[in-house]
């Protein structure tokens, strides 16, 4: 069965690796969350300058990875994250609470698979290059902390919670990632709010580590941690002279990219042109956002999305983007802007670029970019333009291939390559709005028993951007996470109300189309 593994007692959640997310042009995923796996030797560094010394270990960043750290600012940590609901029942214990001791020891269990966990960030001297090394000093109580909400702990006051602990900046000195083990939540649930730095991962904050977790039975075997040591850091004089080394030799390779430069000359100026223009000037941008943010999320049935693919036309993430075009044009007519005449509201779409084979940790992303038809007030025709420029950007596979040349040569030369494009496009306010869909598992998930109802995604903000939203499929539902700015977007929630309103106008659409098709069908059979 695809996206099952067996283990000698038990059966734990596995990616199914032939998803594919209809966003991405031929030849890109965006499946790589659910492809994270235990992190190879592949790029990493092992040396003794002795046999009887332990050997050092260190991996280099790739540019991209590096460039999160490099945006990232006081008013804009960039993690990514998501909150996650279980049924309480299966880990509380006879006074009331959850067997944290259980969740803890187990959660530890689950870093074995995935060492990036109990890696930190360490700085080359001189070059400003950073590579994991492990954490001497870790300490799973760091990471794994508890929280309670106060009574009646009700859905808003969740929201305000995960909202709070999105605002707050990770720990550089220590493994980019907390969990949140959040009780009294309404329902006989619990939370668990997962926050991991983009340096780490692309997509869902902690995927590998949920990977690791959840469970396809309830009863499948529980594991506990081994034995671990951390492997020396190289010294600040190793880390110069193999940076160097590497620049070096970055040099020497870059002759053997003249011919891609060649094949993709058009790819890159794409990028460039694309990823450089500036975009309509709405309450969705921001010259500096806050450090503060507000959560908020909603969910809908996949089936009724597909109804209205099946009677519509077009694809899931077609309805998606045409659904979330209705609200932001409802939005901004109750902000008192014009939206008839509008041209140039962008969003970005990250879709994947990630080789079979490849590297399954850090990031390995492009941007495209699309112009959302907000002047359009028509129900269908707004969905028929939303599928001709989607189907537009899956043919401008040149453009994927431009932001992948950038990246690798950036990966043998210098991170700024790509961090500078990225200050560049956050100065020129370049989109106004992230829509990441990512399909995940059709069938429920277990953590030591315990089943989890829902996962509502987290993309942070940019440095002028108000709004980010994600969304995650699992076990027939369709999870939107909202992330917004607390100061610039106070009316999150009006907003998932429009999306709602929105998304009822086109199952109604869709409703009465299958009525009609049915209802002639009938006719020319009688006929």
């Amino acid at each position: 069965m695809p996206g099952l593994v067996t283990k000698a007692k038990g059966a734990y959640y596995a990616p199914n690796k032939s998803v594919t997310a209809e966003f991405a042009p031929p030849g890109t995923l965006l499946d790589s969350l659910f492809k994270l796996s235990p992190v190879p030797t592949l790029g990493s560094h092992l040396a003794s300058n002795h046999p009887t010394m332990p050997e050092t270990f260190y991996q280099r960043l790739s540019a991209l990875d590096a460039t999160f750290l490099d945006v990232e600012s006081k008013s804009a940590p960039m993690h990514v994250g998501a909150a996650l609901i279980f049924d309480a029942k299966p880990l509380t214990l006879e006074h009331g609470g959850l067997d944290i001791e259980r969740l803890t020891r187990y959660t530890e269990a689950a870093l074995d698979s995935i060492p990036r966990y109990r890696q930190r960030v360490e700085w080359t001297p001189g070059f400003g290059h950073p590579v994991w090394v492990d954490d001497d000093r870790f300490n799973m109580h760091f990471h794994l902390r508890h929280t309670r909400l106060p009574l009646p702990g009700d859905e808003r006051s969740l929201k305000r919670l995960v909202g709070r602990l999105f605002s707050q900046h990770l720990d550089r000195s220590r493994p980019l990632w907390e969990f949140w083990l959040v009780e009294g939540v309404e329902n006989d649930t619990f939370a668990l709010v997962v926050k991991a730095h983009h340096c780490m991962v692309d997509g869902i904050a902690g995927v590998a580590l949920l990977q690791a977790l959840l469970q396809i039975s309830p009863d499948a075997e529980e594991r506990e941690p081994k034995q671990w040591q951390a492997r020396p850091a190289p010294s600040r004089t190793q880390l110069l002279v193999n940076e160097a080394s590497h620049r070096i030799d970055g040099l020497r390779k870059l002759s053997h990219f003249m011919p891609r430069v060649r094949d993709n000359i058009q790819g890159v100026s794409s990028v460039l042109r694309s990823g450089m223009k500036p975009t309509a000037r709405t309450p969705f941008t921001e010259h500096d956002i806050s450090p503060y943010r507000r959560f908020d999320w909603t969910s809908f049935a996949l089936d009724e999305v597909k109804a209205i693919k099946k009677s519509l036309g077009g694809t899931i993430n077609d309805v998606v983007v045409a659904t979330t075009t209705g609200a932001v044009r409802r939005f901004l007519r109750r902000r008192g802007t014009e939206v008839d005449s509008m041209e140039g509201f962008r969003t970005a779409l990250p879709v994947n670029i990630r080789k079979a084979g490849g590297l399954s940790v850090g990031n390995a992303v492009a941007l495209l970019f699309a112009d959302l038809p907000v002047s359009e007030p028509d129900l269908l025709e707004r969905l028929k333009k939303v599928i001709r420029i989607t189907n537009e950007l899956k043919k401008e596979s040149n453009q994927t291939g431009g932001a992948e040349l950038i990246e690798e040569v950036a990966d043998l030369t210098t991170k700024r390559l790509v961090s500078e494009l990225y200050k560049a496009a956050m100065r020129l306010r370049t989109y106004n709005l992230v829509i990441t869909n990512v399909p995940g598992p059709p069938m429920p998930l277990y953590m030591l028993g315990a089943q989890m109802k829902a996962i509502y995604p987290m993309v942070p903000l940019m440095q002028n951007q108000n709004l980010g939203i994600a969304l995650f499929s699992y076990a027939g539902v369709l999870h939107w996470g909202f992330n917004a700015d607390w100061e610039s977007f106070p009316d999150v929630h009006e907003f998932v109300e429009d999306l709602n309103t929105s998304f009822a106008e086109y199952k109604e659409l869709a409703a009465g189309r299958a009525l009609e098709v049915s209802g002639g069908e009938e006719t020319s059979a009688r006929a």
